[in-house]
């Protein structure tokens, strides 16, 4: 568990953490907002074939490196839901179906995503999730995200990590897996900690859903013992 002496912060776009410095997150030359969202696509219902979908019209600007995965025509979300909006954010998030029954998170190789979603933080408390992905799938249950972004540390120094999640999910820092708490179970908190020097690091943060019912993803990131 934490210590108490520790401080936790959320890794929030250009978050003040509660040591005093901050974690200023990468979200390109403009503010995303700049980009208009596309107009809402019709609706779909939960379904494993679907019709191509309407290509995500991000600007050039934003392909940058920081978002590996290629949507592959997989629109955004026309409508704010717990894990993200359609419009803009420093990390995107890329959803796909999963097999039934996935007691884990699966590999994501060969599989095409059904939406895009963006955020500035993870802070999805315990709650229920229905309603889907609006203008994508209204897929409740047996879903995952993958995450991709970029955050700044002010300087050198042992990091904090706590990651809570409903189902499992899985952090990585440059690459190189920092926290795991995978699995099917109701909200799990898992802690660690990790080395970074002052500069631009990458995250990936995967997270999966089974049965439909609560969901919870909750990351937070602060400078140990200050």
């Amino acid at each position: 568990m934490v210590r108490t002496s520790s401080r936790i912060a959320s890794c929030v776009l250009a978050a003040s953490l509660l040591c005093g410095c901050h974690v200023t997150i990468q979200s390109g030359s403009k503010p995303a907002e700049t980009s208009p969202p596309p107009p809402p696509p019709p609706a779909k219902t939960a379904s494993r074939s679907r019709k191509p979908a309407k290509p995500d019209p991000e600007p050039a600007r934003r392909k940058t490196a920081k978002w590996r995965l290629p949507t592959q025509g997989a629109p955004r979300i026309t409508a704010p839901i717990a894990f993200g909006n359609g419009e803009g954010g420093a990390f995107r998030g890329l959803a796909y179906v999963i097999p039934e029954k996935s007691q884990k998170l699966p590999s994501f190789d060969g599989l095409v995503p059904f939406a895009v979603l963006y955020t500035d933080k993870f802070e999805v408390k315990s709650q229920d999730f229905s309603g889907g992905f609006p203008g994508a799938l209204a897929q409740n249950e047996w879903f995952a995200i993958r995450f991709e972004g970029e955050f700044k540390v002010p300087e050198e120094g042992l990091y904090q990590l706590r990651l809570t999640s409903d189902d499992g999910a899985i952090l990585y820092i440059d690459d190189k897996r920092a926290l795991a708490n995978d699995g099917v179970h109701s909200a799990k908190t898992t802690d660690g900690e990790a080395r970074l020097a002052e500069g631009t690091h990458r995250l990936r943060l995967d997270y999966f859903q089974a049965q439909r019912g609560q969901v919870a993803l909750m990351l937070q990131i602060g400078q140990k013992d200050k």
